[in-house]
């Protein structure tokens, strides 16, 4: 069961706050010049929350498209540089990311999701209009990857599986910016095939790590 509590900070703004101790789910809104605002907006995302489980809801999506040789951001560069994203709307996230699958090349992982119908696409469309690559594929910006980390870390809702994908490729960006740093630039070989003989002096192997310890390949 939901509790809703609604407080006053300091400055006069009222910021609700949902929790649900037996599921670990804590949910704060933005802050409001009125406690009806405040309280409204609990009461939104409570609704959204129950309803999502269930497809009878829709909700704006960020799904991250990840190639398998992506050599991960440059030096200087935001996490995500070289990375593209969907923003489209589902009622249905995972059949929707499945349909995505079919034609779509590397890893993709839903980012981000929030309350949201035809309107609210079409204002980050035009907000992002500038990064658009191709119908509902952005480039990442820097200011697109700050909204991304803004909204899941507002909203706090994601498939299971894809808050551990999030994670893994932290880990992964990780991996790669210490190899830039050691090597003094991107690897020359980024998960090349087992078939395809090396070429240059780095190369990184995320897919098959497997075969390091394989004593036949020696």
């Amino acid at each position: 069961m939901f509790q809703v509590e609604v407080k006053c900070d300091d400055s006069g703004q009222y910021i609700g706050e949902v929790a649900d101790p037996e599921r670990e789910i804590f949910y704060s809104t933005y802050k409001y010049p009125t406690q009806h605002q405040a309280t409204e907006d609990a009461r939104k995302w409570i609704d959204w929350f129950e309803k999502l489980p269930y497809g009878t809801v829709e909700s704006i999506y960020y799904i991250l498209s990840v190639p398998e040789t992506w050599p991960g951001p440059p030096a200087n560069g935001h996490p995500y540089s070289g990375l593209q994203i969907k923003i489209g709307r589902t009622k249905d996230v995972l059949r929707r990311l499945q349909n995505l699958r079919t034609g779509t090349s590397g890893q993709l992982i839903v980012h981000a999701l929030e309350p949201g119908g035809s309107k609210v696409e079409r204002k980050l469309h035009k907000r992002f209009e500038s990064d658009r690559r191709q119908g509902e594929w952005f480039a990442c910006s820097p200011e697109l990857a700050k909204h991304i980390f803004e909204t899941w870390s507002h909203y706090k809702v994601l498939p299971r599986e894809h808050q551990h994908l999030v994670l893994e490729l932290q880990h992964r960006i990780k991996i790669l910016r210490a190899t830039r740093q050691v090597f003094d630039g991107a690897p020359d070989m980024i998960n090349p095939s087992l078939n395809e003989p090396w070429a240059g002096k780095v190369l990184i192997d995320l897919v098959h790590p497997s075969w390091i310890r394989n004593e036949k390949m020696f």
